[in-house]
């Protein structure tokens, strides 16, 4: 059986898109030559996806290139044009994709005197996002009020990146929230109060080169 190999359009698959577009070759093109159907190419190329090893060798053959030319550092080719990039919002059902995939993110709150933030491991689980804290911690006494969470990636090499935020409530988690979550905070020390973001808006933002 193949090794999946996890990928993201801000960096394997960008990468697959501008070598496809330098050889002036379509998705249907590409498909044919990879042996892959277009709608999965264009997956590829824009979303989050899991790659086969048999599917990124028939790719880079079908692109001319080399495993390593699309997975190693990007290279800068001489007199190509300037990356043209685009700031888009992302649709809701992207955005949770890339919550349930994420460990980390980062929680905001107003505090005593001022912002609090700070980062989290956490679990996206049944549309609502739980994370483990200290009992005595600010944030564990901070029920039932609105809260941030933001997710990103950025990848400086492409210039690339995408960013998700949750606004939503937070409340004490249940006994049922928290054995199906499983949080494993990264964190020393006692953590083992459960808190619940209830999402009342996810909305997301990708920047893209072209």
């Amino acid at each position: 059986m193949d090794a999946q190999i996890a990928g993201d359009s801000s960096n394997l698959g960008t990468r697959i898109r501008h070598r496809r577009r330098a050889l002036g070759l379509t998705t249907a093109e590409i498909a044919d030559r990879a042996g892959l159907t277009a709608d999965r190419v264009e997956h590829i190329e824009t979303r989050p996806f899991a790659l086969t090893g048999a599917e990124l060798l028939r790719l880079a053959n079908a692109l001319d290139a080399t495993v390593e030319d699309l997975t190693g550092p990007r290279r800068v080719v001489p007199h190509q044009p300037p990356l043209a990039p685009s700031l888009e919002p992302m649709r809701r059902e992207e955005c949770v994709v890339l919550l349930s995939a994420g460990t980390v993110g980062r929680i905001a709150f107003n505090g005593v005197d001022e912002i609090v933030v700070f980062p989290v491991n956490y679990r996206y689980h049944n549309d609502l996002i739980v994370f483990r804290t200290a009992a005595d911690s600010t944030v564990a006494q901070y029920d039932l009020e609105p809260v941030a969470f933001e997710l990103d990636h950025i990848d400086e090499g492409m210039q690339e990146g995408w960013s998700v935020l949750v606004n939503g409530t937070l409340r004490p988690a249940t006994p049922e929230e928290a054995t199906a979550a499983q949080v494993t905070p990264w964190a020393g020390g006692t953590r083992d109060t459960h808190m619940t973001i209830e999402p009342h808006q996810i909305t997301g933002r990708r920047i893209q080169t072209w």
